[in-house]
């Protein structure tokens, strides 16, 4: 095979035209990353994440203005604290402005460009046309749109993810050594962001495997020693810290596996998979989802593994055979992770797989529609699109969601405005009607902080108290209805805010 179709040089449509439907993917892309993004989910790993990142600029809000320089990032779902990378890329936004909008808009952009790159990663791979159909699957599938709309470390992993798919290609297809350094140093940064990307360490054994002609002893060397320069505060500061919480891990495999039956664990270690390929699963983020969701992400997830599996038989003797077999490899990678350390699955856990799901669905695509493929891709872009436009006209419509979603950050941001500048220079008091007495939810503390940094203290006694009732998920009792009638009630979007005048 020449240089140029291993490159898939060929155009699809011709230079020019490849060029406008790329443009157009692109766009796509960043509209539906970028569009009301004031309705982002907002809670308290948001908050804290933006807190920390503030922190990082020696720009501390409330209680964290004096707080050191942070060396963890928040607390993982498995008992440890994160890696601090995410912090860090977090503070470059909010550099320049501390709302979080800001932070948000740079993980959407962020994303964008992974779409841009899985074009690329296309054509070195595969062809033309799997690059263009994978990253239009990639612009518009709906969980992969939603985990661009977030603040959480796992939602930068893609743009590291495809980094390392470029790397990885440089080193098997173009036997360049340097760029199995990359590679090593791009998993290591990955899995700053979510442990879920240790499954990168075995993909890394394969290259080496596979690329053995092609490894240099001296580039290992300066991929583990940029690796070890980017962990060693990390790593010294949790030894020092957090060592008894890494200690602990293997006691509490046993608690992660008990929480949940075996069976159930291993169901949704292989559905997570196919959900993260389309929309399923959605309702537990959302508190609702269409009901082509289940079976059209089980299409599209099956067609994924089969693109990948069908490309390995086929070019079994060909220059690409090993990057290909890789890929197919890593496609079964986390639910394999999730069988043997026995944790709990969640879906953001899969983010790993991303661009890779779309490569494969677009190469099985081109392989089963043969002369009909753009038709078949149409077809699968236009679910996508009415998915995406169902999810957020139930988003946009009710101000959040009454699962994990919640209110809005709009909603919550006007709360917390309006109360603050009806008392300029005075502190006043808020409630959720959820925490005990005295504690209030991360976000609007964190809201309330920011909206006084680098304002003059507040002083005098607080006048007026405010409890913010999420309407979507909290109902109040009889007896909080009858006496929430004496106070003033404003409403912000789902968000009810009751007014209580401290005197009385």
């Amino acid at each position: 095979m020449p240089p140029s179709a291993q490159r898939g040089e060929t155009p699809l449509f011709g230079r020019h035209w490849d060029k406008a439907a790329l443009i157009a993917v692109l766009t796509a892309a960043a509209f539906v990353r970028l569009w009301r993004l004031d309705l982002m989910e907002f809670k308290g790993d948001e908050a804290n994440a933006c807190r920390l990142a503030l922190q990082s600029l020696g720009r501390g809000v409330g209680g964290d203005s004096g707080a050191g320089f942070p060396l963890t990032g928040l607390m993982a779902s498995i008992g440890v604290p994160n890696p601090p990378l995410f912090i860090y890329l977090l503070a470059l936004p909010l550099a320049i402005s501390a709302d979080p909008l800001a932070a948000a808009v740079f993980v959407a952009l962020a994303n964008v460009a992974a779409v841009a790159i899985c074009y690329i990663v296309g054509r070195r791979y595969f062809s033309p046309f799997v690059a263009l159909a994978a990253s239009a699957l990639y612009a518009l599938a709906p969980w992969a749109v939603i985990f661009s709309r977030k603040l959480w470390a796992q939602d930068l992993m893609p743009v590291f993810i495809c980094g390392f798919l470029l790397a990885a290609h440089s080193f098997l297809v173009d036997r360049k050594p340097r760029s199995l350094a990359i590679a090593i140093f791009l998993a290591a940064a990955a899995i700053q962001l979510h442990f879920s990307a240790l499954i990168l360490v075995p993909v890394i054994a394969c290259l080496l495997v596979a690329g053995r002609a092609t490894v240099r002893g001296r580039w290992i060397a300066a991929g583990i020693l940029a690796a070890a320069l980017l962990y060693a505060p990390y790593v010294l500061h949790v030894v020092r810290t957090h060592g008894a919480d890494f200690a602990n891990l293997g006691a509490r495999r046993g608690e992660w596996s008990a929480s949940l039956p075996a069976g159930r664990r291993l169901l949704l270690a292989l559905r997570y998979p196919l959900a993260v390929s389309g929309a399923d699963a959605t309702d537990a983020l959302l508190g609702g989802q269409p009901g082509l969701a289940f079976p059209f992400a089980l299409l599209t997830g099956i067609l994924a593994f089969a693109g990948l599996a069908w490309l390995c038989v086929r070019d079994r003797a060909g220059p690409l055979f090993s990057a290909r077999l890789i890929l197919a490899i890593w496609i079964i990678l986390p639910s394999l992770g999730i069988a043997v350390v026995g944790v709990v699955p969640y879906t953001h856990y899969f983010i790993v797989l991303y661009p890779i799901l779309f490569l494969g669905l677009a190469a099985a695509l081109e392989k089963l529609s043969g002369d009909w493929r753009l038709v078949s891709l149409a077809a699968c872009v236009a679910g996508y699109a009415w998915l995406d436009a169902s999810l957020f006209h139930s988003v946009a419509s009710r101000g959040g969601a009454p699962a994990d979603y919640g209110v809005a950050y709009a909603y919550k941001a006007a709360a917390i405005e309006s109360a603050a500048a009806e008392n300029p220079g005075r502190p006043f008091v808020l409630a959720d009607g959820i925490h005990p007495e005295g504690a209030i939810a991360p976000e609007y503390r964190f809201l309330a902080d920011l909206r006084d940094c680098g304002r003059k203290p507040a002083s005098g006694q607080p006048e007026f108290g405010y409890v913010l009732i999420d309407t979507l998920g909290t109902a109040l009792t009889p007896e909080g209805e009858a006496a929430a009638k004496k106070f003033q009630r404003r409403q912000f979007g789902p968000l009810a805010v009751y007014v209580i005048p401290l005197g009385r």
